[in-house]
C-alpha cells in the first residue's frame, strides 16, 4: 500500500530518493553487461527497475506531486495498480 504524503517537500525529497535508486540500478545493470555477468540476473535486475518506475509513477499521482489535475479528485490506489501494472 503507498503511503500518501502531505507535505510537498517530503514528497519532493521521496520522489528524487526513488529517482536517485532507480540511476543507481541502471548503473548496476550496465556494468553487469560490461562484466558479461548471467542473462537472468540482468533480466532480475531489468524488472526490479520496471517495479521501481511503476512506483514512481504512483507515487507521483497519488501525491499530486507533478500531474497537476482539475478538481483534486482522489485517484484510486488500485487504479493506479492497474494502470501501472503492478499486481
Amino acid at each position: 500500500m503507498v503511503k500518501k504524503i502531505t507535505n510537498k517537500k517530503e514528497a519532493h525529497e521521496k520522489v528524487i530518493k526513488r529517482i536517485s535508486r532507480i540511476e543507481g540500478q541502471l548503473k548496476g545493470i550496465r556494468r553487469m553487461v560490461e562484466e558479461e555477468r548471467e542473462c537472468i540476473d540482468v533480466i532480475q535486475q531489468v524488472t526490479a527497475i520496471r517495479q521501481a518506475i511503476a512506483m514512481l509513477g504512483i507515487e507521483l499521482l497519488k501525491d499530486d506531486f507533478i500531474c497537476k489535475r482539475k478538481g483534486k479528485k482522489e485517484i484510486d490506489e488500485k487504479y493506479l495498480e492497474t494502470l501501472f501494472k503492478m499486481k
